[in-house]
């Protein structure tokens, strides 16, 4: 059996420096489940409703750029001067999206969101 989201979560969180939380969501910003450091102080499901919308928006740029050529959209990021906010589609109906301080290690959690994505899809 492969491991849970909470499992994957956190994982990803505790490998990652700079992660404060990680969540996988609904299309319509609902948390499946989420993991958050202790004392992280992030609202992932206000951040995913909001986003969501630009997520969808994003993807019609996307079709626009990319034409016939499968320009899907897959990942996104949000800087801010105090965090960052990763966002990777899982499939249709379902996204990831971690939370990270703004000395995070984005790299290194994309990496990480790639080795995972297998895992989270399985569980999905």
């Amino acid at each position: 059996m492969g491991m849970t989201f909470r499992e994957i979560l956190q994982s990803l969180v505790d490998q990652t420096p700079g992660a404060l939380a990680a969540a996988v969501m609904a299309g319509d910003g609902v948390a499946i489940d989420e993991y958050a450091r202790p004392g992280a102080g992030v609202d992932l499901g206000a951040i995913a409703i909001e986003f969501g919308r630009i997520f969808h928006q994003s993807q019609k740029v996307a079709d626009a750029l990319d034409g016939s050529r499968d320009g899907a959209l897959e990942e996104m990021l949000l800087v801010t001067g105090a965090s960052q906010v990763f966002f990777r589609q899982l499939d249709e109906d379902s996204f990831l999206v971690l939370a990270l301080d703004a000395t995070g290690l984005i790299g290194k959690a994309r990496y990480l969101v790639r080795v995972l994505l297998e895992d989270i899809r399985e569980a999905l």
